[in-house]
């Protein structure tokens, strides 16, 4: 059964945890004006372990989730409940996520370390009620705090989570189509330092998935994997020769149609069952057969664990 909570963002931030236009150069700057806004409201925390653990999680992955916006956040073990504090840029500050325009909105979340359903109710809450792009320019030129406020917090009281496939999945993930050849798969799974590429059609379904496993694959075909010693092939020729084909080679020729698929409706916590019992790196969340998104074990693990 689906369980869903309301959420009420002004039950996490306070009009006083809001600043408009500041004047932060950089990502870390602007980091640390509102762990610093957030400490002088909360304390019960310690301000440079605060920076440390965004800023970690910011280079791992940066949190630009929408043109204007980004969601930096972490888990502190000071903290009892969970809170936001905001901040607005009119010229842009460079979150160094790559392709990313400047962000224009930041929303630092902070939530208890022993709570990872806090987070992503949050995470929900506020992709929820910042995707549409107006609502990012109206806050980037709020004239002052209670403006940028009310902005934020208006509409309904309460938005409805429900802790889904859907609300946890990357959307945006590297794909390929059954025409790219293995040169752009090569460079796909290595310029991306992924393990997992979904193959999706011009009409955006699902066609099947290539790993890295089935790149060895093609490589080294059967008969080769029953020898014992393999030291023989000094200069890995098999690979060699897969290599002067592969502006030739489709994707679709060794992609395969064994993966598992999924609704966006279904309940976040029965993704930690599918990985654990169907030993899978990568669940495609599938509405029919449209493909709406990924869900990997490390971003999955990373979300419940570390954020």
């Amino acid at each position: 059964m689906m369980t869903t909570k309301e959420v009420r963002l002004a039950d996490y931030l306070q009009q006083d945890c809001v600043l408009c236009n500041i004047d932060a150069q950089t990502r870390d700057q602007a980091i640390d004006q509102l762990v610093g806004v957030l400490h002088r409201k909360l304390n019960g925390f310690d301000p440079a372990e605060a920076v440390q653990e965004v800023l970690a999680r910011e280079r791992q992955a940066p949190t630009v989730l929408a043109e204007g916006l980004a969601l930096p956040h972490a888990r502190l073990a000071g903290l009892t409940r969970p809170t936001l504090a905001l901040a607005t840029s009119l010229r842009g500050i460079d979150f160094e996520a790559i392709g990313e325009e400047p962000v224009h909105v930041i929303v630092l979340i902070l939530t208890p370390k022993d709570d990872p359903g806090a987070y992503l109710r949050l995470m929900a809450s506020l992709s929820k009620s910042l995707a549409q792009p107006h609502l990012i320019k109206r806050l980037t030129v709020a004239g002052d705090v209670r403006e940028a406020f009310g902005i934020l917090t208006e509409g309904p009281e309460k938005v409805e989570v429900k802790l889904n496939a859907a609300s946890i999945m990357n959307s945006n993930p590297v794909t390929l189509d059954e025409g790219n050849t293995l040169a752009d798969a090569i460079q796909a799974f290595c310029s991306n330092r992924i393990m997992d590429i979904p193959i999706v059609d011009s009409d955006g379904d699902l066609r099947g998935v290539i790993a890295l496993e089935d790149l060895l694959g093609q490589s080294l075909p059967q008969h080769l994997l029953w020898m014992e010693d393999l030291s023989p092939i000094e200069n890995f020729e098999p690979f060699a020769e897969l290599l002067r084909k592969d502006s030739e080679t489709k994707v679709a020729d060794f992609m395969h149609d064994k993966f598992v698929a999924i609704p966006p409706d279904m309940p976040a916590i029965q993704l930690a069952k599918i990985f654990l019992m169907q030993h899978v790196r990568q669940i495609q969340v599938v509405d029919g057969s449209r493909f709406m998104g990924s869900v990997n074990l490390d971003g999955f693990s990373s979300q419940i664990f570390w954020a």
